[in-house]
């Protein structure tokens, strides 16, 4: 038998992906689609007006007709009667309804809400399952009988699993990065912002503009996402971090980065400087990245990649249009792989999929780790 599921803000961009990855899945099942009060008792494709000119639904590949039958609950009531819930909620009300569902039920996450207090598990797979004890810990601390598991932001992703083998094998000492961000990480407002712009941009060539205009994608570079820096430094160490004395220990290497929004729809490009504790060679760390495979892989798990890392010998790659869906978007792949002038020091490029590997199906993947070791039965 499958596990019942229900997903959290099943309208928005995250939680159709969440449909998707989950509408065929061997082991979970769709039962319950939650949004605000105004989709409320509508079936979900009357919620998203599927079939109509104002269709909300901007995936490709289409839900099957059984979950566009299915009715949307409001988020003011939510029911306790399936296995565990997906939330795709904004961060702003997922710390409130997160909470309160987890007080019965496990919940998988791509908000923000909980990564940061000191008895998450913010889990990313092949990374940390040796930080799964905290689940336990929030549990008792909180007088929950479920938890809430968040996944880190999508440019923490990439950065952090690439980092990974490398931070096992030779350990590091400073990590630089900067990352060329998809518009689709700012949300579907922003891309059907860009959209428009590239409509009223026509056949003819972006060039500079008289006066400054917020959140224009188009022919253009924005060097601030608000509050991405803060986020990929503080949960990156943590991530590669130890599990002692029922707290996590950050990861003791210094690191810094600079987000920047660029024109591309999907596909957060990173490049990164490090520099390794041991002495090490570019094809150390290439046979290191190729060989790495990560509990997913280990314990065969649908979603997981038969290896999470894609080494990429061309100089000019990975590139978004090329190699973002590349097992599905669910692996990091990494090219471009240098020395550089610093003693111990090397460079490359990372290309991940923020809406895959970084969002929805990223999180199915845990929630697959978490059934396949008893914390979701």
């Amino acid at each position: 038998m499958k596990l019942s599921v229900g997903i959290l803000g099943a309208t928005g961009e995250v939680g159709q992906k969440f449909v998707l990855c989950l509408q065929n899945h061997p082991w979970f099942e769709i039962t319950k689609l939650y949004a605000s009060p105004k989709s409320a008792g509508k079936t979900y494709g009357e919620a998203l007006g599927f079939g109509t000119d104002s269709c909300r639904w901007f995936l490709k590949e289409k839900p099957k007709p059984e979950i566009l039958e299915l009715k949307v609950q409001s988020l003011e009531n939510i029911e306790k009667d399936v296995d565990f819930f997906f939330s795709a909620l904004p961060s702003e009300v997922a710390l409130e309804v997160e909470g309160k569902v987890a007080a019965e039920k496990p919940v998988v996450s791509t908000a923000s809400a909980y990564r940061y207090f000191e008895d998450s598990f913010t889990y990313l797979p092949g990374v940390n399952e040796s930080h799964a004890a905290m689940i336990e810990i929030q549990r008792k601390k909180r007088g929950w009988k479920g938890f809430v598991v968040p996944q880190p932001n999508c440019t923490t992703v990439g950065l952090a699993l690439s980092l990974k083998p490398v931070y096992d094998a030779f350990g590091l000492e400073g990590v630089i990065m900067v990352s060329m961000q998809a518009v689709s990480g700012a949300g579907y407002e922003a891309v059907s912002r860009w959209a428009e712009q590239r409509k009223q941009q026509g056949a003819s060539l972006p060039e500079p503009l008289p006066e400054y205009t917020p959140l224009t994608f188009e022919g253009n570079v924005i060097p601030y996402i608000k509050g991405e820096e803060e986020k990929v430094k503080r949960e990156t160490v943590k991530l590669l971090g130890r599990f002692e004395n029922e707290r996590i220990i950050p990861a003791d290497f210094k690191i810094t980065c600079k987000c920047n929004r660029v024109p591309v729809l999907e596909g957060h490009t990173e490049s990164v400087f490090i520099i390794t504790r041991q002495e090490t060679t570019v094809e150390d760390l290439k046979r290191c990245w190729r060989e790495y495979k990560g509990e997913p892989q280990r314990l065969g798990l649908p979603t997981a990649p038969p290896r999470p890392i894609m080494v990429l010998e061309e100089i000019d790659r990975p590139q978004p249009r090329f190699d973002v869906l590349r097992e599905r978007g669910m692996v990091v792949c990494v090219g471009g792989i240098e020395r550089n002038v610093f003693e111990r020091g090397f460079q490359y490029t990372l290309l991940s999929h923020n809406t895959e590997l970084g969002a929805a199906r990223g999180a199915v993947l845990a929630a697959e780790y978490l059934f396949k070791t008893g914390y979701l039965t």
